[in-house]
């Protein structure tokens, strides 16, 4: 099984959604929740109203963990949220999506606020998903967390197996490391871990435009592939071609690039064109042309990503903007890397 990490946005979703059929139970997508923005704190109801619904109508039969502690992220606070029918954030997302019999996990981090982990434990859940973000802290910190998150769940005094996502991020990691962080939280009982990293860049700021720049190796996947030969029940999840990026102030659409982030089997690459200002639309059909001529272009049955890359280097259709790539480069990593994992 695949865990990659998804936003809970229309183009990662999407992504999701257009998955192969045979693809769909081979991955268990890690679905972190909308952030809510300071200014909408008392009216973070009405993100969430339609939760279950958006879900159902997008994912369907695909089993996923949601990860609750992302929608605190932009607040500063981890202050419980009430609303006026006295149910929290956690139990009202919760029961939207049991509304639309939703087959999901819940998830929460390793410093999630009391009151998140204690709502997610009163639903009872079988499976509970911990995600620990060890990029935030050192070797020697594994074995405080690990008691730490022992005694929370020998307090909950709950029968449920566990998912522990040891989370690093894109910060670079020795064999070392990973193998502590393993040896340490494997001793939580009834748990299942899974390594997720990724080598993927933030930002296409330092590539050539209308051109395809090799940006570097999975770097992620081959230290899983090593990894598993010593833990051969380890999982593997990673960010796909999406990571948080920079906050852009004062962003230009117009001093801007089309752009793909676009994952072979072993490297990372940046299809980009023109800046869109200097005709970027015409000169990423040219690119695309480029992009479908490579050995690593799989072919356009491969996934609905590369279909919609040959489509727009045929000039069939046109790519512009930053929405519609994202959909296309996510969904291409997902395609490929069910297949490397389990094809």
């Amino acid at each position: 099984m695949y865990y990659p990490i998804l936003k809970n946005n229309n183009n990662e979703i999407k992504a999701l959604n257009n998955l192969k059929d045979s693809s769909r139970s081979k991955l268990i997508p890690i679905i972190e929740s909308k952030k809510i923005k300071p200014e909408n704190i008392n009216n973070w109801g009405s993100i969430f109203n339609t939760l279950g619904n958006y879900l159902s109508q997008r994912i369907e039969n695909i089993r996923f963990i949601y990860d609750f502690n992302t929608a605190l992220e932009d607040l500063g606070s981890d202050e419980e949220l009430i609303n006026s029918q006295n149910k929290n954030l956690v139990s009202f997302c919760i029961e939207k999506m049991q509304e639309k019999n939703l087959d999901f996990i819940p998830c929460f981090q390793h410093d999630s606020p009391e009151w998140i982990i204690n709502t997610i434990f009163e639903f009872k859940f079988a499976e509970v998903a911990i995600r620990i973000r060890c990029h935030d802290f050192k070797a020697s910190l594994d074995e405080l967390v690990m008691q730490n998150l022992k005694k929370i769940i020998d307090n909950a005094k709950v029968e449920t197996r566990f998912t522990l996502i040891l989370d690093f991020y894109n910060h670079p990691a020795t064999t070392k490391r990973i193998q502590n962080a393993i040896n340490t939280f494997v001793n939580i009982p009834h748990s299942n871990l899974i390594y997720i990293a990724t080598a993927c860049p933030e930002d296409a700021s330092k590539t050539n435009a209308h051109s395809i720049n090799l940006v570097g190796p999975r770097n992620e996947l081959n230290m899983y592939l090593e990894l598993k030969k010593v833990y051969p029940n380890l999982l593997f999840g990673d960010y796909t071609t999406r990571l948080k990026g920079k906050v852009l102030s004062g962003f230009n659409n117009d001093n801007s690039y089309i752009k793909i982030f676009y994952s072979s089997e072993s490297d990372y690459y940046i299809v980009k064109s023109k800046m869109i200002k200097d005709d970027g639309e015409e000169s990423f059909y040219e690119v695309c042309q480029e992009l479908i001529e490579q050995d690593f272009y799989p072919g356009e049955d491969f996934s609905y990503g590369d279909s919609e890359i040959k489509k727009c280097a045929y000039k069939k259709i046109t790519i512009s903007g930053h929405q519609t790539p994202i959909a296309i480069g996510v969904n291409h990593h997902l395609e490929t890397t069910i297949n490397q994992l389990l094809g």
